[in-house]
């Protein structure tokens, strides 16, 4: 049987969510478990994402959701109602801490036990076909867990009964929702029963503390990475830093644009495409400087950007690089870089210029040649070509049009000098007397 990667790899994401929010607390505090009907709004006693709500006395878990209560209970019946709409699972994580969790995933006609760690594989502990459930039904789901002993029950029939000879010492509990499934609870209880591993022996002393200290979670666990890419806290806000940098931006994106009309050799429209710098340079230092203190935030971004499209393609890759430019300026500033930004700037413009200067040797004049003819007198595509490439470094035809009374004709055409035009005029008049031949400049079209 091929594995189902798929599952595996819920199963793991489950299992670093389980891991990253229930923290096991101080060995030696006492907890009797606990009985939660749902019908307090301000679920007291639980971290929820924040779409998690309680809707007429049950708690409702949307699709990606979670709800975590830390503890550190051992050996207990675990027992809830469940209800649930869309494709997806609904699981539920117990004895969850840093060091992993036990995960029971309920789907529309399977049941799975397995047990996930931050540093392995998941493992599977036992699997169970079950009978596809009406979704206004409610399901009684009991767990009962004793040292590695495992025993799943849904509606009263047990289903799943498993042994992890290497067991989980203790954790909380975790309740989400994957895929596209909504998942309601109700009813929830958790009770205790005495314990199969006998506890470390502790001096009253450090029982009482810990029993009166909050526990904390040690730097680099998977806590505090989920804490840290759901974090909304921006920094403070600089009212003088923020402005300095919209004005570097408006000022850089300027210089740049210049330095792409003047020096770029692109055959486009040059001065309409150096237009949008300034926009996209101010745009971009913006957005970074909102989402550079939030992965959250950073993360939406990505997720936003991937639904954008630019209308038209970008033809030349010379367009693209100076794109990436005056983005790359607004990162810079927008992530408060200025010396950086400024530097780099400085460097391209130096080298363009350079490499600017090391081309005046090349073709420097580039237009648009139409020719046409109205005249009873045939000129042929080929003889006009012919002649044009007599003169001209560089020559590419854009359109051509013909009909019994005339016959037009586009060009894109580069000179090394000016009178390689008046050369090519001259030619192309010699063919015909009726020709009309005429010049645009690229450079400045609007």
């Amino acid at each position: 049987m091929r594995p189902n990667y798929a599952l595996w790899i819920r199963i793991l994401f489950i299992g670093l969510i389980g891991a990253a929010w229930v923290v096991t607390p101080t060995l030696g505090q006492v907890d009797q478990g606990f009985t939660d009907t749902f019908d307090d709004s301000q679920l007291p006693g639980w971290e929820h994402s924040p779409e998690v709500i309680v809707s007429n006395g049950v708690l409702q878990i949307s699709p990606g959701q979670f709800a975590a209560r830390q503890g550190a209970w051992q050996d207990y019946t675990l027992s809830l109602k469940l209800r649930y709409t869309g494709e997806g699972e609904s699981n539920i994580n117990y004895r969850a801490s840093d060091q992993g969790s036990y995960i029971l995933l309920i789907g529309q006609d399977i049941v799975t036990l397995a047990r996930a760690t931050p540093q392995g594989v998941p493992q599977e502990l036992g699997r169970a076909e079950t009978a596809v459930v009406n979704t206004t039904d409610w399901l009684s789901v009991q767990v009962i867990l004793t040292g590695g002993a495992h025993t799943v029950s849904l509606n009263g029939e047990t289903l799943i009964t498993a042994t992890d000879a290497d067991p989980l010492k203790s954790g909380g509990v975790v309740l989400l929702s994957m895929g596209q499934r909504t998942s309601e609870f109700d009813d929830m209880c958790l009770q205790t029963t005495a314990s199969a591993v006998e506890p470390t022996p502790v001096e009253p002393i450090a029982v009482v503390a810990a029993q009166t200290t909050t526990p904390t979670p040690a730097a680099g666990t998977w806590q505090d990475l989920l804490r840290a890419l759901t974090s909304t806290q921006g920094s403070t806000f600089q009212v003088d830093e923020f402005v300095i940098n919209l004005l570097l931006a408006v000022l850089t994106s300027f210089i740049l644009s210049r330095v792409y009309i003047y020096w770029g050799g692109s055959l486009s429209n040059r001065r309409k495409f150096a237009a949008n710098f300034m926009l996209v340079t101010i745009t971009t230092t913006f957005i970074i400087l909102v989402v550079r203190s939030s992965v959250a935030l950073s993360l939406g971004l990505v997720g936003a950007l991937s639904i954008v499209r630019f209308r038209n393609a970008i033809k030349d890759p010379e367009e693209l690089a100076y794109l990436f430019l005056a983005i790359g300026l607004g990162i810079g500033l927008g992530d408060n870089q200025r010396t950086v930004t400024v530097i780099t700037l400085a460097v391209v413009v130096v080298v363009l210029g350079v490499a600017h200067l090391l081309r005046q040797t090349q073709a420097d004049v580039n237009l648009h040649l139409a020719v046409s003819s109205h005249g009873s007198e045939k000129i042929t595509l080929q003889q006009v070509m012919d002649v044009v490439a007599q003169y001209a470094v560089k020559l590419r035809l854009l359109r051509y049009d013909e009909t019994p009374e005339a016959m037009e004709m586009s060009f894109v055409v580069e000179f090394r000098h000016i009178s390689g035009l008046n050369q090519t005029r001259d030619a192309l008049q010699q063919l015909s007397p009726s020709l009309q031949v005429s010049f645009l400049d690229n450079k400045g079209v609007w």
